[in-house]
């Protein structure tokens, strides 16, 4: 097959949930058949890393991502427009223009839009399959943050946007022939917002992990420390690190004094003056490995109260053998059960209780690391999950092909 994927994310380093996910799926397609790739671009350091990418891909094409400027006037006149602002303002026109000219010349057999931020792209080509691989379902990412604002007013002003995500998620899901979703629960959401057309099929294509984190052998435990994992640049984590910081970890102190929380992932252009300046709070910033820092941890602590998709940071911590404790918002999707494969806790005092529990017993945080393990092995390795979306790919294929027959025969 010769398919064409377009990205909003530059797949390499896979150092984040979405560009792993990029990464991991377009790589395993790449291997099996032609591949071209055009995509954002998100940093100048992005052009190192092209040799990378084109060891799966025949062509690789990359674009500066426009900035979202919500303070500008533009963006102020989205408001007025059916599409959402952000989607709106990251639009990019070289990479409209590029991709249509390769659907021209190359009559691809498939389109790949990886994030919905992707899909008005992928929608307009002439393609005889278009695949949608949603990395969470947007608009639910939308009300949820909503829901989580205390203010009132702001919760009033995102009303509006919430309807208007929902209707442009609708509208732009619709056009394709297939979509993937990380998860159960995300099939049943997409169906719910698509109405699920009956021509439209939904795939269940979970996140995983790279297996060299299976075979990694882990440095010796640091009692006390907890780490956590995630770019707080987005903002669903940089309020679950405020929650750990300031909430969290001070119950953990009355059995735990010495407990020190470790908080990995970008913080460019975020103010951290209100958690750098907690006690036992350090940052790493952006780490090149990250596995030596959370194996060494003795568990990661994931208060999120918000968001979408599924978490990869949860099953590298799993595949490293560190134990997870998280809310059941940050674990939703996984196939994760408590006090077997993962300790949850809905409230701040909750997960201190647990955190406290793993700290305080070695042989039940070792319970949890193994089950977690080799959960992992069994159902969470990006090669096996690569391979699932192809297969997906290939059917959409075949039933073209039967199409395109059906229609001769009857002319």
């Amino acid at each position: 097959m010769k398919i064409l994927a377009i990205s909003t994310w530059f797949p390499f380093p896979p150092d984040n949930g979405a560009k792993a996910r990029a990464y991991y799926l377009l790589s395993g397609i790449g291997a099996v058949h032609a591949l071209d790739l055009l995509a954002l671009s998100q940093s100048e350091r992005d052009a190192e890393y092209l040799d990378e990418v084109r060891r799966f891909c025949r062509r690789v094409a990359t674009f500066p991502e426009p900035r979202f400027r919500p303070e500008s006037v533009r963006s102020w006149l989205g408001f007025f427009s059916p599409v959402p602002r952000y989607f709106r303002d990251h639009h990019c026109s070289a990479l409209e223009m590029l991709s249509a000219r390769w659907a021209r010349e190359e009559h691809y057999d498939a389109v790949l839009a990886v994030t919905l931020g992707a899909a008005p792209y992928a929608a307009k080509l002439d393609v005889p399959f278009k695949l949608l691989d949603e990395h969470n379902v947007e608009c639910e990412v939308i009300r949820r943050q909503r829901l989580n604002e205390r203010s009132r007013l702001r919760r009033a002003r995102y009303a509006p946007t919430c309807i208007k995500a929902a209707r442009f998620e609708r509208a732009v899901a619709s056009k394709f022939d297939a979509i993937a979703v990380v998860s159960e629960h995300e099939r049943q959401l997409m169906e719910r917002l698509s109405k699920k057309p009956s021509n439209m099929e939904i795939h269940v294509i979970p996140n995983g992990v790279d297996p060299g984190f299976l075979e990694y052998v882990p440095p010796s435990k640091q009692r006390g420390l907890l780490v956590f994992t995630g770019a707080l640049t987005y903002r669903p984590n940089y309020d679950a690190a405020v929650c750990l910081c300031h909430e969290v970890l001070p119950l953990v102190w009355s059995e735990w004094p010495r407990a020190r929380v470790r908080i990995t992932g970008s913080i460019d252009s975020v103010d951290v003056s209100d958690l750098s300046g907690a006690p036992g709070v350090a940052f790493t910033g952006y780490v090149d490995d990250i596995r030596p820092v959370v194996a060494s941890a003795s568990a990661l602590v994931v208060p999120l109260q918000y968001g979408g998709g599924t978490r990869v940071k949860i099953l590298e911590a799993m595949a490293l053998g560190t134990p997870v404790i998280s809310t059941p918002i940050g674990a939703e999707g996984l196939d994760v059960e408590h006090g077997v494969t993962i300790l949850l806790g809905d409230t701040p005092m909750e997960l201190a209780e647990q955190t406290s529990r793993v700290l305080a017993d070695p042989n039940l945080a070792g319970r949890i690391s193994r089950n977690a393990r080799e959960l992992v092995r069994e159902r969470y390795q990006w090669p096996a999950i690569a391979a699932k979306l192809e297969r997906v790919l290939a059917a959409g294929q075949d039933k073209e092909a039967v199409r395109k027959c059906a229609c001769a025969k009857a002319a």
